[in-house]
């Protein structure tokens, strides 16, 4: 069975509408899957009427910005009973988004890189959710690079000349708030996290394992072939479901589109066993 269970949509970071990324989906034999869009519930309705429509069997997600080891890591919540709390987290994180995004385009400015704000807002699908990769998305508009990810190495990584520390939740808070709402935690691509020594990603999984972390991402379109092989194997020996996603935001050379990333191994128990209902 196909399933992608990380994917963006216009709501947040993403390219294309919520009914166009399930659309993709489908089209790629996708079977099980969830929208998973940056803190922000707003997709949802419209992605689960194209879902059914379609007969494909769609579970409500969201991807929680959360701050651990001085660094800013990605908690998906899947199959929340409860989305009335994420709507007002939205509406709480839409300001802080957005003196984010003028704290960067100010920053660029000191660079003599101007107007990026207007420009970034306007590739928004979502302008209450702006996020670095607009002004990743916007540079590239522009020819100041010549791709996202050159965009984000120059200038947007953590600790690069445009980046702006967030205080999003801290690990306690996320896993409280996704218990309160009854979804099931998911840490989000952990082979992209590179923490300061001494910290390790397996400190990370070890202090979401003590407070009820559910599953990781064990095959995902943000690792590499190696990564997704260290995961399966860490899933298995700290007893984590496995979860899956293409982690799609849009065409991207080198990251696959919805639903062909590496698929889980048989013997790995998944995430879907505590989604049942949902």
């Amino acid at each position: 069975m196909r399933m992608d269970l990380h994917m963006h949509s216009s709501a947040s970071d993403g390219v294309y509408s919520p009914a166009e990324v399930v659309r993709k989906a489908h089209a790629n034999g996708v079977e099980v899957m969830a929208l998973t869009d940056h803190d922000t519930v707003s997709g949802l309705k419209e992605a689960r009427k194209e879902a059914q429509k379609l007969g494909m069997r769609f579970i409500d997600g969201v991807e929680l910005s959360v701050c651990w080891g001085a660094k800013t890591i990605h908690v998906v919540s899947l199959g929340p009973k409860k989305l009335e709390p994420y709507r007002e987290l939205s509406e709480k994180l839409s300001h802080q988004r957005d003196v984010r995004a003028r704290t960067i385009a100010s920053k660029f400015d000191s660079m003599g890189i101007y107007n990026t704000y207007k420009q970034a807002l306007e590739l928004a699908g979502n302008k209450l959710n702006l996020s670095r990769r607009h002004f990743a998305l916007a540079l590239v508009q522009r020819g100041t690079v010549g791709t996202e990810d050159e965009a984000f190495e120059k200038y947007l990584k953590d600790d690069g000349p445009a980046y702006v520390k967030t205080e999003w939740m801290n690990l306690v808070e996320a896993m409280r708030f996704i218990r309160d709402t009854e979804g099931v935690a998911v840490i989000a691509h952990p082979g992209r996290y590179n923490f300061a020594a001494p910290l390790t990603t397996i400190d990370l999984l070890e202090e979401f394992k003590a407070l009820g972390g559910d599953a990781i991402e064990v095959t995902t379109g943000s690792h590499f072939e190696a990564e997704n092989e260290r995961y399966m194997r860490v899933a298995l020996n700290m007893g984590f479901l496995a979860s899956t996603g293409s982690d799609y935001h849009g065409f991207k050379p080198g990251r696959p589109e919805p639903g062909l990333q590496e698929p889980l191994p048989e013997y790995l128990p998944t995430v879907l066993e505590l989604l049942k209902d949902r």
